[in-house]
């Protein structure tokens, strides 16, 4: 049944597989080459997943989204919503979903199980339109998930480089060092942060150890010396270049005009 003429979609395939004894003695499927596109949303956890070889742990929640021509196994016992469907130029099929994720897990998934139901329903009934409304409401909130998601997972990977800095900004760290706490290769790292926060990890790292030091300045009747060997500076010399390029000034000028114990005393 042909739902959407102009591009020639066809929903084949909408149910509500329940969990089966029989799948615990399946270890792993075989191998295979999809032929439509594929929806699947788990409802439990346990098992994997591996499509064109990447492997993803199943959870709850977890929505599998497969493509012609996609190479695919799994293992799993769990209860699943499946819904199967092709567009008649695959191309088209493919330009149309590319922004859908192969593999996501949403937290809360009661309002897309809601949307399935509803979209199992109208297949059965044979009710074209309502088929349709269904399968791209699902779609786009899957989308929105996935691109939710993304923002949070760029948020939090700037958030956990800037944390790892600020707590050691005064020794002198690497690129690899950074990669290793946060278990992220050192090149994504690299260009993540400077995409992200517009200057590099150690431009950042720099930015903390003259801030830090300002507040020596202001603070504090430390010599210069002291300052830039707590804030992690290699010598007196490269503190005072690097705080003149920023401030303007050196050290020794700010402090004149901003130290507090001064303005107190």
């Amino acid at each position: 049944m042909t739902y959407s003429p102009g591009i020639g979609l066809k929903i084949k395939r909408a149910i509500f597989v329940q969990e089966h004894p029989c799948f615990k003695d399946t270890v792993i499927t075989k191998e295979r080459t999809v032929t439509r596109f594929e929806l699947v949303l788990f409802l439990k956890d346990g098992g994997y997943s591996v499509i064109n070889g990447k492997k993803h742990i199943i959870h709850a929640g977890s929505v599998r989204f497969h493509r012609p021509g996609d190479k695919v196994y799994s293992y799993r016992f769990n209860e699943v919503y499946v819904v199967h469907f092709q567009v008649d130029n695959v191309e088209i099929g493919r330009e149309m979903f590319k922004n859908i994720p192969s593999f996501i897990t949403i937290p809360n998934v009661d309002k897309e199980i809601s949307i399935l139901k509803k979209l199992i329903v109208a297949y059965i009934a044979q009710d074209g339109f309502e088929c349709m409304n269904s399968l791209w409401y699902l779609l786009g909130r899957i989308k929105e998930q996935y691109q939710m998601q993304e923002r949070n997972n760029k948020t939090k990977t700037i958030t956990q480089i800037k944390n790892y800095i600020d707590e050691n900004y005064r020794r002198q760290i690497t690129l690899e060092d950074i990669a290793q706490a946060i278990h992220m290769h050192p090149v994504y790292i690299q260009r993540k942060f400077k995409k992200e926060a517009g200057i590099s990890p150690a431009e950042y790292q720099k930015n903390v150890r003259l801030s830090n030091a300002i507040i020596y300045l202001r603070t504090t009747n430390l010599s210069i010396e002291d300052i830039a060997d707590l804030c992690g500076f290699s010598n007196s010399s490269h503190f005072i270049r690097a705080f003149k390029a920023r401030e303007q000034i050196t050290p020794l000028q700010y402090r004149q005009r901003n130290n507090v114990l001064d303005i107190l005393s």
